[in-house]
């Protein structure tokens, strides 16, 4: 069994960022820590669903909500990986993490991939979740500007919670719909005392994270790797060319990280969304603690 998650802030480069822990009931074990890590315009309680499955196992586990997101402060500057990473490393540090599990899901696979890049002696696995196999800079007829562009979110600030609530629940996340999903989905955004909801990342700062994505040589970093890595891909059956022209892009640098580090591991979850943490939790928790460690 796991206790209910214990919430808490960590000043970080002149910021506070929230963070969201479970522990274990039990004796304390000697398991790794795992450390989770949300995706652009997500936050901490995307994982409300995984994370006590995790602390279930015996694990210690922290997710955060990273700078401009969640209930952590949204300053107008730092959204580039090396700060991200260094701001996560403060928490990683103040909360006594040694040699966790990185986890990160979407954009938050590029912020885990290179936390294990650059602390690649002090990181026990590194898990990807829908993410962290592309290089947007090396996309055929894309510039940096047309990336931000193509990639802007939605602007939906002002739309009604119930209005909000029923596009997420006339997708495939609706067969299983329960009030702990519907709270996560509140919390995730910003619920306003109009009733309404609006992203709680500003939409500047998402463009910077873009911005970001474009510049972060994704490639190079599995080159420094030291430790068991995994993919964990959302597949679905394309509908339109822009989908299959994504599945494509992914085909091909999923084939190039392939190449750069062969030690990767590859699971595949069909007829599954983008938001694995909420669809598909008790399979994604067995996963993140399903690997191998690398032969030295």
């Amino acid at each position: 069994m796991s206790s209910l998650p214990a919430d808490g802030f960590v000043a970080a480069n002149g910021i506070r960022l929230h963070y969201r822990r479970w522990f274990p009931t039990g004796p304390v074990s000697n398991l790794p820590p795992i450390l989770l890590l949300h995706g652009l315009a997500s936050a901490a309680r995307i994982w409300d669903l995984v994370a006590p499955l995790l602390a279930e196992r015996g694990y210690v586990v922290t997710a955060l909500d990273q700078r401009g997101h969640g209930e952590s402060d949204k300053p107008d500057t730092g959204y580039d990986f090396a700060t991200i990473v260094d701001d996560d490393t403060t928490v990683v540090e103040a909360l006594g993490i040694q040699r966790p599990i990185a986890v990160g899901h979407s954009w938050g696979a590029g912020v885990a991939l290179q936390y294990a890049a650059t602390y690649a002696d002090q990181t026990t696995a590194l898990v990807m979740i829908d993410g962290g196999v592309n290089q947007l800079s090396l996309r055929p007829g894309w510039s940096r500007e047309q990336a931000m562009k193509d990639l802007a979110p939605p602007r939906f600030a002002g739309t009604a919670r119930d209005t909000f609530l029923s596009y997420i629940r006339s997708g495939p996340l609706g067969q299983q719909w329960t009030s702990q999903l519907e709270d996560i989905m509140l919390h995730i955004v910003q619920l306003r005392d109009d009733g309404t909801v609006a992203p709680r990342l500003d939409f500047e700062n998402h463009l910077q994270v873009i911005g970001a994505m474009w510049d972060q040589p994704t490639f190079d970093l599995y080159r420094q790797l030291r430790c068991p890595a995994k993919v964990v891909l959302a597949e679905q059956k394309p509908t339109s060319e822009t989908q299959e022209a994504f599945l494509q892009m992914r085909l091909q640098g999923l084939a190039r990280v392939q190449e750069l580090y062969p030690a990767l591991r590859v699971v595949r979850m069909a007829d599954t969304i983008h938001d694995i943490p909420l669809q598909r939790p008790a399979e994604l928790a067995e996963e993140i603690v399903n690997y191998t460690p690398l032969s030295s």
